[in-house]
């Protein structure tokens, strides 16, 4: 096996693909999730929702480390639930990192609760403009966009209107590090295919994996059109079985560097950017 650097990193003589089928955790690897949903959703069922739970689910994987964001920021309680995801990385320091969710429909409190949940740990952003029902370039959004441009944050959202809008927004904010919620899905979306050609474009824009639908063959046709450079990958857990979410990456035909890459040194590398 490669290493994304080119190195040779042996493990038992197995690839990625006979580990997983043999079931295998991949705990000496840097693997690194960038979507996971913490605490209670009225949605659906989802147990075991707290942070204790998710790092045995990650132990049993061999995830080393995963972005988390409160549900319940992105419904209805924006300072109680990022508290949640705050509390979770305090909890497990070495496995969590929080996530800041702002609520664009009460704009005067948005910076003010960006600035308390970074001064406390928060290392990226998360947006979900369809649960807030608010456009990914209203102005309510442009506190969030400005903290995360002079930390050099990652920004994860959950719709970014049409392509163009995207590329607008981040050639304005050159230092977020936007990453496209599902986008690598392909299929599941109608926006993707403008999507893929902004990515490749713009240096700062990346699409995350997660998906409950995605056709055969789809992730694959995505790593060739936009490179594994720009791809990180990401779970959903809780809302999706995250065993089910990194096997679309480790039965992928692709080469073992890029697997690694999207695995966690993507993420790795935006997260030590901060500022």
């Amino acid at each position: 096996m490669t290493t994304a650097s080119g190195g040779s990193r042996a493990v038992g003589g197995l690839s990625l693909r006979e580990r997983a089928l043999r079931g295998q955790t991949l705990s000496d690897l840097p693997v690194v999730d960038n979507h996971c949903h913490i605490g209670p959703f009225a949605g659906f069922y989802q147990p075991f929702a707290d942070a204790d739970s998710m790092v045995r689910t990650m132990d049993r994987i061999g995830v080393a480390r995963a972005c988390v964001f409160s549900t319940l920021a992105v419904t209805s309680d924006m300072r109680g639930g990022n508290d949640l995801s705050l509390a979770a990385a305090r909890a497990h320091p070495d496995r969590l990192l929080a996530y800041a969710a702002p609520d664009p429909n009460r704009p005067e409190e948005v910076e003010g609760e960006l600035r308390r949940c970074l001064d406390a740990g928060a290392v990226g952003i998360k947006f979900h403009t369809q649960l807030h029902n608010y456009p990914f370039d209203g102005p309510n959004y442009e506190s969030a966009f400005a903290l995360a441009d002079r930390h050099r944050l990652p920004l994860i959202s959950h719709g970014v209107g049409s392509a163009e809008t995207l590329r607008r927004v981040a050639r304005a904010y050159p230092n977020v590090h936007f990453i496209v919620a599902h986008a690598a899905a392909r299929g599941a979306w109608p926006i993707v295919e403008p999507t893929l050609r902004v990515a490749v474009e713009e240096p700062n824009v990346y699409l995350d994996l997660a998906s409950s639908v995605a056709r055969f063959g789809e992730f694959a046709a995505v790593v060739r059109a936009v490179g594994a450079g720009k791809l990180l990958w990401g779970s959903d857990h809780l809302w999706m079985c995250p065993t089910h979410q990194i096997g679309r990456v480790l039965l992928c035909p692709i080469a073992e560097e890029e697997k690694l890459l999207i695995l966690g040194g993507n993420m790795a590398r935006i997260l030590a950017t901060r500022r």
